[in-house]
């Protein structure tokens, strides 16, 4: 028995394909296909939902930790441990396997390299998360690897659509979800060294982020046999402005209204670390949620966890449990494409 009063609802295994870290979930919209990360893997994913083909592109790089679709061209940006880069068209997915054959590719040509070189060779700092605006403009934050240490080495940068950078916060922890609400007013944002969501006023014409506070605090225990653990992963938005964010290590993607108050939690049964959702699918009404393998971030146990690092989805379409609770005016939401 749940000791809150807060629908659950449970979200299921779409793809056994068993990531170390799947991350960077994001729909494309122009090509229909589902494309994801597994970050220590350096690979991209990318995955038809229609045929349930799915496809590996294997970088050259220590880690591969974000993507996004661009508005330009179909290349997309990326982010190594210590560069953005633009790679090349994701590998059309053709074969109907969870492994299937690894495309070897190579960046097309790095962009901008922000970060301290020295710390990011000695892997004191990688980048980790980042996030596009309406306008097109990248965010991109970076992380301390000892998520131990006292002292926050990670940063938050910001790309112009003129690819001019800009620092916009240091003292970081651990870079992680940034979204932005439909009208483009406010902007949310985690550091996962704080158990919280903050939200900041957002300047649209100058991509000016201020007024820091929390928006949200760590949520209730999922029932009796999950108590809250772990913090607040990645996030992201549907179109009526509610929040949608993973719990690292506690097995769940939680709903948040705009007035902070929670009003659905997802249940990834069988997954120890949820890591990211996002919406997509022909109406924006399939929510798709990356895991991790049981082992990262702490003690695994994967016989209690067989389904930690596989790709999970649940559904939100009209007749569905969830939209019940949501309402007919409920809708979902596409990221944004990076404009640079």
């Amino acid at each position: 028995m749940a000791p809150h009063n807060i629908p659950i609802f449970d979200a299921e295994v779409l793809l056994k394909c068993q990531n170390t870290l799947g991350e960077g979930v994001v729909w494309d919209s122009t090509t229909q296909l589902l494309h994801w990360v597994d970050i220590f893997a350096s690979t991209l994913h990318s995955y038809n939902p229609l045929t349930g083909a799915h496809s590996v592109d294997k970088y050259p790089s220590k880690c591969l930790t974000y993507i996004t679709p661009r508005v330009s061209n179909k290349a997309f940006l990326g982010t190594f441990e210590g560069s953005l880069v633009e790679l090349p068209e994701p590998t059309i997915p053709t074969e109907l396997t969870p492994k299937p054959t690894i495309n070897e590719k190579q960046p097309t040509k790095v962009i901008s390299e922000p970060l301290n070189e020295g710390l990011v060779k000695d892997e004191t700092i990688r980048f980790n998360d980042g996030g596009v605006d309406p306008k097109g403009r990248v965010f991109v934050g970076s992380m301390g690897q000892d998520e131990t240490a006292e002292v926050y080495p990670g940063e938050l940068w910001r790309y112009d659509l003129d690819r001019t950078k800009t620092k916009i916060l240091d003292n970081v922890g651990v870079s992680n979800g940034l979204g932005f609400s439909p009208d483009g007013k406010l902007m949310y944002y985690i550091d996962s060294r704080k158990d919280r969501i903050d939200v900041f006023d957002y300047d649209l014409s100058t991509g000016t982020p201020s007024n820091r506070r929390v928006f949200a605090s760590s949520p209730p225990a999922l029932d009796d046999q999950h108590p809250t653990e772990g913090v607040y992963d990645g996030l992201c938005l549907d179109g009526v402005g509610n929040v949608w964010v993973a719990r690292w290590r506690n097995g769940r993607v939680v709903g948040i209204n705009p007035q902070g108050e929670i009003i659905a939690m997802i249940r990834v049964d069988g997954s120890k670390g949820a890591t990211i959702p996002c919406f997509g699918g022909p109406n924006l009404e399939t929510m798709y949620i990356t895991t991790a393998s049981s082992t990262q971030g702490g003690p695994g146990d994967a016989d209690k966890y067989p389904n930690s690092g596989d790709l999970f989805s649940i559904d939100f379409g009209p007749d569905s449990p969830i939209r019940k609770v949501l309402g007919e005016g409920w809708k979902g939401a596409e990221r944004y494409r990076a404009g640079i």
